[in-house]
């Protein structure tokens, strides 16, 4: 008796374009502000003179509320792609491919989570 099995089925228009869409939450902010880089890049020196990886207006000490929004924002899109890519796995073909990147994006949504509370709980200190 055959087996069964299904062939998955290529991905929608509107499934690229959700999946892009919630890429580009991330991507974008990270690609001009680098927030959680250089946030995680300051955290890790060991020096008393911190230089920042990327210098831009948000590592400014009067600007901690528009890091937590982009960090935030950079955060939901993390867990929005995992989540969609965990709904939409059977129109994927290339599994290996797939959790990779649902692994590879859960990390990433655990730095942003680390930064966006570290950025919460140090507003009233300053860094």
């Amino acid at each position: 008796m055959e087996k069964l099995t299904e062939k998955p089925k290529p991905m929608t228009k509107p499934q690229k374009i959700w999946l892009s869409v919630f890429l580009a939450m991330f991507l974008i902010p990270e690609l001009l502000w680098s927030p959680i880089g250089n946030f995680a890049y300051e955290w890790f020196q060991n020096t008393n003179s911190v230089v920042p990886l990327r210098n831009n207006f948000l590592m400014d000490l009067n600007n901690i509320n528009w890091f937590s929004s982009v960090v935030f924002i950079q955060m939901a899109g993390l867990l929005l792609l995992v989540v969609y890519l965990l709904i939409i796995n059977k129109n994927i073909k290339n599994k290996l491919a797939l959790w990779s990147g649902i692994v590879l994006s859960f990390i990433l949504l655990v730095a942003a989570f680390f930064t966006f509370g570290l950025s919460v709980s140090l507003r009233h200190i300053g860094f």
